[in-house]
Order: structure tokens, then sequence, then C-alpha cells
């Protein structure tokens, strides 16, 4: 990605914490569109011509021009995919997600470990799908770092809304600890993501163990 979308964030996280206003938020969501058009769906495009060139070049040598078929099929799957989130992040916000069912499907779950989701009963049944994106990016991830780099074994994720009606999601583990783990990148963009949203983002080890991941969204930014 380009460096503007991470600059748009970082001038909306200096504002002392205070969250997005709508018409922000969506603004962002616009810009993050355009530079997925600019920063990656067009320098494919670019790619696949030259790739293109290249397998002319080549001329009868099949394994050449097999190796840069296949180049240009990887290219060409990731390009439908930069196009498909360009046309989900116009439109994600008219979408209605249960946040409940897409977490017990999309977080991947190692052989032998386990996955428990707790949901308390203030939790909306459906939240808006820009929201459900980025919560479900920011628990993959934890999730992710619980079991790659922490060596979890179980992952607890708390669905939660608190007394001064926030929405609240914790990502437990029960690893290494943060201290222990190369957590790198993954971390910014889980802090970006919250910011987005509004919202605020923190992580610490636990004392029984493990780590800790917790984002707190005003819950009228997700509904």
């Amino acid at each position: 990605m380009g460096l503007g979308f991470s600059q748009a964030v970082g001038d909306l996280s200096s504002h002392a914490g205070a969250p997005a206003d709508l018409s922000t938020v969506e603004e962002l969501q616009r810009h993050f569109a355009r530079e997925l058009h600019d920063q990656v769906a067009q320098p494919l495009i670019g790619l696949m011509l030259e790739i293109r060139s290249l397998r002319a070049e080549a001329g009868g040598d099949r394994d050449i021009s097999a190796d840069l078929t296949a180049l240009e099929e990887s290219a060409r799957q990731v390009l439908r995919q930069a196009r498909e989130m360009m046309v989900d992040l116009r439109e994600r916000n008219d979408l209605r997600i249960n946040l409940i069912q897409v977490l017990k499907n999309e977080i991947p779950v190692p052989p032998g470990h386990d996955l428990k989701l707790q949901v308390s009963s203030r939790w909306p049944r459906r939240i808006n799908g820009w929201a459900a994106y980025n919560l479900l990016r920011i628990a993959q991830q934890a999730a992710a770092n619980g079991w790659r780099h922490g060596r979890a074994h179980r992952i607890d994720v708390i669905l939660d809304v608190d007394a001064s009606n926030q929405a609240v999601v914790v990502v437990l583990d029960d690893g290494a600890g943060i201290d222990d783990s190369p957590y790198g990148f993954g971390m910014i963009g889980m802090r970006e993501r919250a910011v987005i949203l509004g919202g605020s983002f923190g992580v610490q080890s636990r004392e029984s163990g493990g780590t800790r991941v917790e984002i707190h969204v005003p819950l009228d930014r997700i509904r």
C-alpha cells in the first residue's frame, strides 16, 4: 500500500485518542480503495503485460513459457482479489454481518489446537460490514501471532459491551507472551484497524502466561 493510507491513519490517531467521525472513516474507506487501485491493481496490470512480452520473446522454450504463464495466472488472481476488495470497501457499510459466525468460519485453527468464542448477551447480532471486516482481521492476526510466534495451544476470543457502551473484543492466548514473541508489523496493522474504527488497541502479556489483545470501539461505530 502507498504511504498515503498510513499517513491518513497516523493523522487520525494523533487527535488525542479522539474517535474519528463517520465522514472521516468513510473517506478513509474511499482512500484505501483508491490506494488499492493505484498501488496494487495498476502495477499488476503492468506486470502482466510485461510477462506476456517476455513469453513472446521466449519463443519455443516451453519450460520458460510455462513458468511465465503460471506467473501471469498468479498475478491475475491477485488482481481479481484486489478488485473484489475495492468493491467491498465501497459497499461494506451497507452490509450487515454476523461477526460471531464469521469468526467461527474465518479464523484458521491448527490441528490439535483450540479456539473458544465467548459472546456477551449485549453484543449486537449483526454489525456493519466495515467494522466486521476490520475486527475479523484484528482477531485473525492476533490468533495467527498466538499460534505462530507465541506457540499457543488455546485461543479465546471474547465479544462484549462494557458499561460505557464500548464494543470490546479480546483475544487471549496461552503462549509465550508478547515479550518473547516477534509480533512485528502485525501489531501496527491491528492498531491501525482499531484507529480507523474510532477505537483503541492494547496488547500485554498475561500474568498467567500468554498474551492479551484488547480492542475498544464505540458501539455506534459498529452497528
